[in-house]
């Protein structure tokens, strides 16, 4: 008899803690057929060392997922000749223009800054105090400015993109129609900066968008199209994800005050700290997904060419086989292999700006506020429905 089609997102997501669903599946099906919100019938893996695979394994591709008929995940499409949707040769090509922009030594560059930020927004939480939403005053505006610095992007057009990229990446199906709009709409408002930096390619570059589209005019084959998408991506992802994960973290340590208190007592613990609430706080609530280039078989399953293999990142962080007492949030977890920011060609570029973004706004909240507390039960706190999921707000206590 065949096991079931599971729908995903399971019924029971968007919540602080994980479904129980993923425990069971590592357990006793590590590869099993799932259904998306966009109908596509994909196999699931969720043991840490299948996802670690299927992400390195060139035999699973990212350029397939945008092929005509290739499964989705979500509503919306995956965008062509992006970082994201290119496989070797053609994606280390467009790597590598970017990776001097986001190389660890000058990105540390940048963290005296992001400190200086953050600390005036624990400022503005301050001045709004108690019941003050850290989404709004904190987690949202921190990454918003600093992708805006350095892609280029104008600060003053946040709140036209952020509702595209909110709409973008929505899992909620009556906003279907919605979602196709948002995105031409986020891709013809950088085409339109590309296009206005374009014309001015005899000034000093002052950005990463100025860089890419010199390195376009200095002949390093670089299109028109890659370097719309490379702009559509960075700035979706260099302020969607560090928000959702900024608000996950706070609200994680206000959960259990003893972990907030913890840090108080030793701000140094904050970077490994950052690691563990990165392994044990949820990015998505689907996964990242590849496309079968030949046939393989895993635990006696056969996945066949064409077919969807979707990698749930969340599942592998609480994977017994990779972590000691998985549901447990240690702050001091040493050796903390986690796989949020992915795993092989495509981890994540922006990973050690990100890392610089969650430990400053964290040691500044930290600091400022060392009796924070939630201003409302943890478990009616709001998630949304996106597919990189986070709360839709965190009312807090200051304490002062």
């Amino acid at each position: 008899m065949s096991e079931p089609v599971l729908e995903i997102p399971f019924q029971d997501a968007f919540q602080f803690d994980p479904s129980p669903t993923f425990a069971e599946l590592r357990e006793n099906r590590p590869v099993a057929r799932v259904r998306t919100l966009a109908g596509a019938e994909v196999w699931l893996v969720t043991r840490h060392d299948d996802v670690r695979m299927v992400l390195a394994d060139p035999r699973f591709s990212r350029a397939a997922v945008v092929k005509q008929g290739a499964p989705r995940v979500a509503l919306a499409k995956p965008m062509p000749n992006s970082l994201t949707t290119t496989d070797p040769p053609e994606h280390t090509r467009l790597r590598r223009l970017v990776v001097p922009t986001f190389a660890h030594r000058k990105i540390e560059q940048t963290r005296p800054w992001v400190a200086e930020l953050s600390a005036q927004l624990a400022e503005d939480v301050a001045a709004a105090g108690d019941g003050a939403d850290i989404r709004q005053l904190v987690a949202l505006p921190l990454p918003i400015q600093v992708i805006c610095q350095l892609l280029g992007v104008p600060y003053a057009d946040r709140a036209q993109f952020r509702e595209w990229t909110e709409l973008g990446y929505s899992m909620k199906m009556a906003e279907k129609d919605l979602v196709e709009d948002a995105m031409t709409n986020l891709t013809a408002y950088i085409e339109d900066l590309v296009t206005k930096k374009l014309a001015n390619t005899d000034q000093p570059a002052q950005d990463l968008l100025d860089e890419l589209v010199r390195a376009r005019e200095e002949g390093d084959r670089l299109s028109q199209e890659e370097l719309i998408a490379f702009g559509v991506n960075l700035l979706v992802a260099g302020h969607e994800t560090s928000a959702n994960q900024i608000s996950s973290c706070v609200a994680t340590l206000l959960r259990r005050p003893e972990n907030w208190a913890k840090l108080v007592a030793d701000p140094t613990l904050v970077p490994s700290a950052i690691e563990e609430l990165l392994r044990f706080n949820r990015f998505s609530e689907v996964g990242q997904l590849r496309v079968a280039l030949e046939d393989v078989e895993l635990h006696g399953v056969q996945i066949k060419a064409g077919e969807g293999v979707m990698a749930a990142l969340n599942s592998a962080n609480r994977d017994p086989r990779a972590y000691d007492a998985p549901d447990e949030l240690r702050l001091d977890r040493k050796d903390n292999k986690h796989v949020s920011f992915g795993f092989g060609p495509h981890f994540c570029l922006g990973a050690q700006l990100a890392r610089i973004e969650l430990q400053e706004s964290l040691l500044a909240l930290v600091r400022r506020f060392p009796r924070m507390s939630l201003a409302k039960p943890a478990e009616d706190l709001e998630w949304r429905r996106v597919l990189v999921s986070g709360l839709a707000e965190l009312p807090v206590n200051l304490g002062n």
